[in-house]
């Protein structure tokens, strides 16, 4: 009895280990994927969530997969951080083994973006403007020079999302749009909030498709 209670132990444990194998292939071959489809210049982290792998890749659909992208410079905006969560991502225990992906379909998407105070500062200093968080909302100040003279100003704004724009508010002359052009996976802005950390902002997207290129 004991040698059988042994030999089961070390059969889960033999399934475990083989378990996060495959998982670690797996980020390996959809982050390699992912790099390649949105030309990105260094592999994003990925993340596969559920457990026990192997059951979600013989069925071929991983329910969870989280990417971070760092330092994503797509626009005239540095963008810190992107974490991307897909869900429904399409990708074949063949392909998983032989670490050849020709193509990944995701069902939909949920991002988070990330622009911290640093990046918009620099982004803002041609228009002599500046930014720290005020509680929920962002104190902006705003600075000519006036017959010799430094004249500056002060004032909250507001947060709102116009196609690929974080649009704030706060009168004529403190207001300005954050451009956040060609963001991975085509994911759609929805919301954006003020954080300690900096302007965070929610997207989404569905029905992807990622191909390889070249």
């Amino acid at each position: 009895m004991r040698r059988l209670i042994l030999a089961l132990v070390v059969v889960v444990a033999l399934l475990v280990v083989a378990d996060r194998v495959a998982v670690h292939a797996a980020d390996h071959v959809v982050a390699t994927r992912i790099q390649t489809d949105q030309s990105l210049s260094s592999r994003p982290d990925v993340s596969i969530g559920g457990f026990p792998f192997l059951t979600q890749a013989i069925g071929g659909r991983l329910d969870d997969v989280t990417l971070t992208l760092h330092d994503v410079r797509r626009g005239p905006v540095v963008v810190n951080r992107v974490t991307v969560h897909l869900f429904g991502v399409h990708v074949s225990l063949g392909s998983v083994l032989s670490q050849h992906l020709k193509s990944v379909l995701v069902d939909r998407a949920k991002a988070e973006v990330l622009v911290t105070y640093s990046d918009l500062n620099s982004f803002l200093a041609s228009k002599h403007l500046s930014v720290e968080p005020d509680g929920t909302q962002l104190r902006i100040t705003g600075s000519a020079s006036v017959a010799g003279r430094t004249v500056s100003a002060t004032g909250d704004g507001t947060l709102s999302v116009s196609g690929n724009d974080v649009v704030v508010t706060a009168g004529q002359q403190l207001g300005f749009s954050i451009p956040l052009t060609g963001l991975p996976f085509r994911i759609k802005l929805q919301s954006a909030t003020v954080t300690k950390a900096g302007i965070t902002v929610t997207a989404s997207a569905e029905g992807l498709v990622l191909h390889p290129r070249g």
